[in-house]
């Protein structure tokens, strides 16, 4: 049995780079909200309704690429090459054809906007945003297989240098394009989208390269072999290609299978967020700004808390393919510990530094005002928050995803979202009673999750 210390160790060593590459992905949100902000109030509130849209599509790619981790993680921890090579064809075949789908919903809702009760004078700074953000979806449903493979065969730094590439990229040509410099025309809105969208197509082809060519990964690439049994050639557009040569789709369909309901889940969660701006539309833009700016403060703290959730479901489906059960949960708890004392230090450094923080996303003083009174909501969800995080990552691991998604359903569809309704728009509390129904669902999920992972690992240790 190992020492509590090293699995500590452990998970800070996978985790950091997932945490710098997370990071980097929030500097560059913030950097979108900061110079949209200060572009103009207009400008932020609609980017705010368009991310509350996207952000709920960003979680559902996001869940279906995290099944890659339990499936190829398992087959690293056996030493089965030839596994982990198919999970990487299963991997791309299955992220790719589900952005497809969704980007055919997406231009069905585009031309729909209408039903969702917003402010009329955003549409026209709306439209374009959502169509260029909708665009670069397919680029980041590719780079969330490649990246998720990448990370479950331990090689965490890979990802965490393309991803900070692409936010410097992107702030770079935010300041460019939002701003209209280098002779360029002044986009403002639909500039920051532009920046996203080559961003995402950067993303996506580096990584597709890397994988492809990489020394490190040529031992499962080389296994993807054409319909007459013959190695292809090392190109990356060639590999994908000979993915409609596999006839036998049953590792596809696996991947789904447990894909789809942590997709959901993780939609269900986004939807308690995504919703509450929803809500605080109808109360009006200045509250959806500031829904805007404490979503971006906020996802500083989660992103911690996913990077370390994820060097745990690293550590725990090698372990599961291993079968160290006893290593599962020790290393579940660890990674909780670890989550919950970075989550708590940061969160007292948000709140003491409130006045600086708010101020760089907005010089709306309206604005800056709501964003304090939301603040004691943000500090009262992280026990859950933290909690939920870490043994979600865990029982995913495990493909153990079937409750999960009926707690889920119980904690955001039957609580959270009521919550917010109930004493933001109903009791009259506004949008600070919003804000207040997001603790309640997730210290529910947070507990539900403790529970299923004891329960599904206690007979097994």
């Amino acid at each position: 049995m190992r020492p509590i210390s090293s699995h500590i160790k452990a998970i800070s060593l996978l985790g950091l780079p997932i945490v710098v590459g997370q990071l980097g992905v929030i500097v560059q949100g913030m950097a979108d909200t900061i110079m949209v902000g200060q572009y103009g109030t207009p400008e932020l509130s609609a980017s705010a309704l368009v991310n509350n849209i996207y952000n709920f599509i960003i979680f559902f790619l996001l869940g279906i690429s995290y099944a890659t981790t339990p499936i190829t993680g398992a087959a690293f921890g056996q030493g089965d090459d030839e596994s982990v090579s198919r999970s990487l064809k299963d991997s791309l075949i299955v992220n790719l054809s589900f952005s497809a789908i969704i980007v055919f919903l997406l231009t069905v809702l585009y031309f729909n906007l209408d039903i969702l009760g917003q402010p009329e004078k955003l549409m026209p700074l709306v439209r374009p945003y959502y169509l260029i953000i909708m665009l670069s979806l397919p680029f980041l449903a590719g780079f969330n297989a490649l990246k998720q493979f990448v990370e479950a065969v331990g090689e965490t730094n890979i990802p965490m240098h393309v991803m900070l590439v692409s936010n410097a990229i992107n702030i770079a040509l935010n300041a460019i394009l939002i701003y209209g410099m280098m002779g360029l025309p002044e986009w403002g809105l639909f500039g920051a989208g532009l920046a996203t969208f080559i961003a995402r197509v950067f993303l996506f082809v580096t990584m597709l390269v890397m994988v492809f060519r990489g020394k490190r990964f040529k031992v499962w690439t080389g296994k993807m072999k054409g319909e007459n049994g013959k190695r292809k050639t090392n190109s990356p557009a060639a590999h994908l290609s000979s993915l409609n040569s596999f006839s036998d789709f049953h590792g596809s369909f696996r991947m789904a299978r447990i894909g789809l309901p942590i997709a959901v889940q993780l939609c269900l969660e986004s939807a308690s967020f995504n919703i509450a701006g929803m809500f605080m539309g109808w109360i009006g833009d200045i509250p959806l700004a500031a829904h805007q700016v404490i979503c971006t403060i906020s996802t500083l703290v989660f992103m911690i808390q996913y990077g370390i959730g994820a060097a745990a479901a690293i550590r725990v489906s090698q372990f599961r393919g291993r079968g160290e059960w006893t290593e599962v949960r020790h290393a579940t708890y660890s990674a909780w510990g670890l989550s919950a004392t970075f989550s708590f230090l940061m969160v007292g450094g948000i709140c003491l530094f409130r006045e600086p923080i708010t101020s760089i996303f907005t010089s709306d003083l309206r604005v800056q005002t709501l964003c304090y009174s939301l603040l004691p909501a943000f500090v009262l969800y992280q026990f859950g928050d933290c909690t939920q995080i870490i043994f979600s990552n865990s029982l995913r691991a495990l493909e153990a995803v079937g409750r999960m998604l009926l707690y889920a359903i119980i904690a955001y569809l039957l609580v959270s979202i009521p919550m917010s309704y109930l004493l933001g728009i109903h009791l009259g509390f506004g949008a600070e009673g919003v804000w207040y129904g997001i603790p309640f669902g997730l210290t529910t999920a947070g507990l539900l999750f403790i529970y299923e992972f004891r329960r599904k690992t206690k007979h097994l240790t």
